[in-house]
């Protein structure tokens, strides 16, 4: 009876940490939400924060930097868990991690950073992770392949951060693209550690329902403004901030091989723009954009041979021809490979 008494306590624990863990996530979307439609679409536009958006014929001036409400939507999250006596470690290095690329993002923003700067101190968003040590011994790879590299992770999450920061950064190609792939990537982690959790038996296993909780709210209503027709613009706050929380919630819990395969869409596409271009760039640098816009707001593929190839040309050459069927495209493929990713994680830990 003792045991069973224990049991039902644990239980009880278990729903109060959830419902505390709720409540600080709808916090934390109504932070969003507020930070959003009162200061961003408000305010912004009269400080002169506003981007152009060049794939429209009229191109229209759109509220830039709405990354900055994903930074207030998840610090009232924690905000609320520290509360109630809710934050973990696992939920705050996630936080830092994000906290640091969204700072990093706000400087290029506000400063343009040069090219080569910006990737270098995007590692620094995985120092949090490093310090707090809240990263996986062991490498998992399909058909039970491990690698123990303990000495040598604390570099790979350096570079995993960097690389997942900027990939999504430069995935910004269009209305929507970016929060869409990541709000799409995130819920492919979410089910990949379901699949890990069934497989594995729930042993040892961290509960990413709470780094869920503390993200996804808040990058789905960031998408829900940044669809096509755009409303907001993420900036290089939303777009760093948003790379970096699908690193840090996959090295966290230790879903870095289903992570990769989710992310393949932004990743090759960065590896093309960079391998075109002859090395790391930015926007403002291009002489030759990699596409043209009509006067009808037809897109399609420079033929220059100084433009870019990226993979948002090469989806020209399919036939896609204008911005609201590319980000179809871009969030089929996304789709396409978040599938895998989860079909993936059941040969990791089989």
């Amino acid at each position: 009876m003792r045991r069973r008494h224990q049991l039902f306590k644990a239980d009880y624990k278990h729903d109060e940490r959830m419902l505390e863990l709720l409540v600080a996530s709808v916090m934390g979307l109504w932070a969003t939400y507020f930070f959003i439609t009162r200061v961003v679409v408000k305010m912004f536009p009269s400080w002169g924060i506003v981007g152009v958006d060049v794939h429209k014929p009229d191109k229209p001036s759109i509220p830039e930097m709405g990354g900055t409400a994903l930074l207030v939507g998840i610090s009232c999250f924690v905000v609320v868990t520290i509360l109630l006596d809710a934050l973990t470690y696992e939920l705050l290095a996630i936080f830092l991690t994000i906290m640091v690329a969204g700072a990093i993002g706000i400087a290029d923003d506000v400063f343009k950073l040069n090219k080569r700067v910006k990737p270098a101190l995007c590692m620094l968003a995985g120092l949090p992770i490093v310090l707090m040590g809240t990263y996986p011994k062991n490498l998992a790879l399909p058909f039970s392949i491990s690698f123990h590299i303990s000495t040598l992770y604390p570099l790979l999450v350096l570079v995993a951060l960097t690389v997942t920061a900027n990939s999504i950064n430069m995935f910004d190609v269009m209305n929507g693209v970016a929060s869409g792939t990541s709000s799409v990537v995130l819920v492919a982690l979410v089910l990949s550690w379901f699949v890990k959790f069934i497989v594995t038996g729930g042993s040892g296993i961290a509960s990413i329902i709470d780094g869920a909780l503390m993200v996804l709210p808040p990058v789905a209503l960031l998408f829900f403004y940044n669809r096509y027709p755009s409303k907001i613009f993420l900036g290089d706050t939303g777009t760093l901030s948003m790379g970096a929380a699908i690193g840090a919630v996959a090295i966290v819990y230790g879903l870095e091989f289903p992570a990769v395969v989710a992310m393949m869409v932004p990743i090759t596409n960065a590896f093309f723009s960079i391998f075109s271009h002859g090395g790391l760039f930015e926007r403002s640098e291009l002489k030759e954009r990699p596409i043209l816009i009509g006067e009808d707001g037809r897109l399609s593929s420079n033929p220059s041979p100084k433009a870019p190839l990226t993979l948002t040309r090469l989806m020209l050459l399919l036939g896609y021809d204008n911005e609201k069927d590319l980000f179809t495209g871009f969030m089929e493929l996304t789709l396409a490979m978040a599938l895998v990713a989860i079909i993936c994680g059941v040969f990791v830990w089989w």
